[in-house]
This record gives structure tokens, C-alpha cells and sequence, in this order.
């Protein structure tokens, strides 16, 4: 599949749901939602930028279209279906602490708690109508 869960050997054809690699009920839906987006944006002319891997939907995105293929020793590529997680969100950027050195990292709760905010405010700017969808 390429970016937008086209068949990359048909692009008239998108995936969505358990099919894509994906674990779970919401996660199915979710990748519906996502797939139905972007035929329909398609049908209108439009590019939908897919959404940031910065939020739920973005990283799940981001992990079923090769984001997160792993090689082993002999260089064989594989893939694992997967629940949406905390582990598919790319690192926060931290401050460093104040009079320390080099940046602090979070942990537990305030790490998943900023992973949150910044996926919420990420998400709200993907949903805005000019930025998420531009003329092809």
C-alpha cells in the first residue's frame, strides 16, 4: 500500500480496516475514516495530506504503509499487525531541565500526557479545511 492505502499495483483500489495490518475494533474504524477521506478528496479533485505521524491516526498511518518495517539479520523485511500505541509516536522534543545539561526526557504519565497534547493539537490542524486538503 502506498501513503494513502492505495494498492501500489492498482491505484484505483484503497484498503481499509483489519486488512491493512491493524489490531482491533477503533483501529479498523479509524483506518476506514482515513481511507474514506482520502477517496473522497480524490473524487473531488483534492490531495488529503495524510494526517501527522504525530497523532493516533497518523502513527497507525505511519506503521501499516512501512513505517515501521523491521530487517532482520539476512535483510528480510517484516511487518507485525498492531493496536494503536504510545511506542508509534515519534519522540517528544523535551527542554532541558532548568540549570541542567542536554535535554530531560519524560517519563510515564508526563510523557503520554504531552504525547497527547501534541497529538491533539496536531490533529486540530489536520482537520482544518486549508490544511489538510490542497488542489492537485
Amino acid at each position: 500500500m502506498d501513503a494513502t492505502l492505495r494498492l501500489k499495483a492498482d491505484p484505483r483500489l484503497r484498503f481499509a480496516g483489519q486488512i491493512t495490518g491493524v489490531e482491533g475494533y477503533v483501529e479498523s474504524a479509524a483506518i476506514g475514516l482515513i481511507t474514506g477521506r482520502f477517496a473522497a478528496a480524490e473524487c473531488l479533485g483534492r490531495k488529503l495530506m495524510p494526517p501527522p505521524p504525530t497523532t493516533a491516526l497518523g502513527a497507525l498511518l505511519n506503521h501499516i504503509t512501512g513505517g515501521h518495517l523491521s530487517a532482520d539479520s539476512e535483510g528480510t523485511r517484516s511487518f507485525q499487525p498492531m493496536n494503536v500505541n504510545f511506542g508509534l509516536f515519534p519522540p517528544i522534543a523535551t527542554p532541558p531541565p532548568p540549570g541542567g545539561k542536554g535535554p530531560r526526557s519524560f517519563k510515564g504519565f508526563d510523557r503520554k500526557r504531552a504525547l497527547s497534547r501534541r497529538a491533539l493539537a496536531d490533529l486540530d490542524v489536520w482537520l482544518a479545511p486549508s490544511a489538510s486538503v490542497a488542489a492537485e
